[in-house]
């Protein structure tokens, strides 16, 4: 009897082997017999290595998943990059690092042919993270164009449904590529800033708060960057569109690129710039060309009909910050005009479309300061006002601390026209109290004698 059971497990043992075959022969998900119960097994221990951050544990069950079943589970290629990833960073021979970049860039493949239907990430969101992938480890022999293109290719297909990372890198490679060759790429560079900040500007305005964060932020970065790099400022764009203009003024498309162009460089008083507002607001009326000519009426001196376009553009402009641009503009008008009323209301304007606007709070503090006189016949309540202004100056440091030279300078002036503590004790006004300014200021503040 004994022998007969030794003899059925040596028989059972011998058909479970002889029946084992992985998913990779089988063309199924899992293999059959021990493979199948080995592809288990490894998918458990490398999933749970890699959950705990032990890539270097996970990396012999990983590959053995991989290897045999690479079909069984989105796992392999959520996981398989990371752990990749780890190697590629620890390997310190040259020869291997590329053929763990090469398996990595194959994963990204097997995981668009395996999983390339997926809801969460279809395949032109898996080729764009094996383009970021490329990026941060191809070895420096290797050709980061390849990448680029198939960012490119990615944003052409998901629009604004592409990660904000993505959107970073696309362009800091653009970037890049720019600095490399200045004149052969400078359209190209401008054409993808343009082709990405109106995706960018979409999902931060999206009403999620995440969104506003990861995309506004990376737009910030994005911008800064262009603002940097010389591609757009007004020397370069005047020498490169002012023989266009006129042979194309009826290409919609061409003014708009050129008068947004014109817009980030910040060139208000370029002939080109004032000729191609008047072009494109004849035919197609939009809020970059009804900026052109607002500011081209500014430039003539005449500023009612300058803000008469101004709030044409704001009418006519759908992104936020840009509409707080211009409302800062209506605003500086009116502060010239002296109708102080007006341009605060302006201001605040500004802040209700884009509350990180510093220049908003710089002229409401400088209205502050300027226009006190309506606020009351008593001279030490008229200074009250400057405590409302430079609550609104220290504000618009904190939000951009570029301004604070020229910010603190004007703190300082008028710190030295605060009421005497000598007055404010005639008057039972305490240090330290809260305080509202009287008259159209109205504003809240904080006590502060000199």
């Amino acid at each position: 009897m004994k022998t007969k059971v030794v003899l059925l497990g040596v028989m059972m043992s011998a058909s479970v082997t002889s029946f084992a075959v992985t998913g990779v022969q089988s063309g199924t998900k899992y293999g059959t017999g021990q493979d199948s119960i080995d592809c288990i097994q490894n998918l458990s221990l490398f999933s749970s290595y890699a959950k705990q951050g032990d890539m270097k544990s996970a990396i012999q069950p990983w590959e053995e998943c991989y290897a045999k079943c690479p079909q069984c589970s989105k796992n392999i290629y959520i996981y398989g990059p990371k752990i990749l990833g780890y190697q590629i960073q620890e390997e310190k021979d040259a020869n291997k690092k590329n053929k763990l970049f090469d398996m990595l860039m194959k994963v990204y493949d097997d995981r668009a042919k395996y999983f390339g239907n997926d809801r969460k990430m279809n395949k032109n969101q898996i080729l764009g993270e094996k383009a970021m992938d490329y990026i941060k480890y191809a070895p420096a022999t290797r050709d980061k164009k390849i990448a680029y293109q198939w960012m490119s290719e990615v944003i052409e297909k998901e629009g604004s449904a592409c990660k904000a990372s993505l959107f970073q890198s696309y362009f800091t490679l653009s970037d890049a590529m720019f600095k490399g060759n200045k004149n052969g790429f400078r359209q190209t560079y401008i054409d993808d800033y343009l082709k990405i900040t109106p995706l960018m500007s979409e999902r931060a305005q999206s009403g999620d708060p995440k969104d506003s964060v990861n995309y506004g932020g990376v737009k910030a970065v994005i911008d800064a960057m262009f603002a940097q790099s010389g591609a757009a400022d007004c020397k370069t764009l005047d020498e490169v569109y002012s023989s266009q203009i006129d042979s194309k003024k009826s290409d919609k498309a061409f003014l708009n690129m050129v008068l947004k162009l014109y817009s980030i460089a910040d060139c208000d008083e370029s002939a080109v710039f004032f000729k191609a507002s008047a072009y494109k607001h004849a035919i197609d009326p939009s809020a970059s060309s009804a900026r052109g000519m607002a500011s081209q009426a500014y430039n003539k001196k005449d500023k009612n009909t300058a803000l008469k376009y101004f709030k044409e553009a704001v009418s006519l402009e759908t992104d936020n910050a840009e509409k707080s641009k211009l409302q800062v503009k209506i605003a500086a008008i009116y502060k010239e005009q002296g109708n102080y009323t007006a341009a605060r209301e302006a201001a605040r304007t500004a802040l209700s479309y884009q509350g990180s606007n510093s220049k908003a709070y710089i002229i409401i503090g400088m209205l502050y300061a300027e226009y006190n006189a309506s606020i009351s016949d008593d001279v030490v309540i008229k200074q009250t006002a400057y405590w409302a202004a430079v609550d609104k100056l220290e504000k618009a440091k904190a939000l951009d601390p570029s301004c604070a030279a020229s910010v603190n300078k004007m703190i300082s002036a008028y710190k030295e026209v605060f009421p005497a503590k000598t007055e404010l004790f005639m008057r039972n006004i305490k240090e330290g109290d809260t305080y509202t300014v009287p008259g159209w200021i109205g504003e809240k503040t904080t006590v502060r004698g000199k």
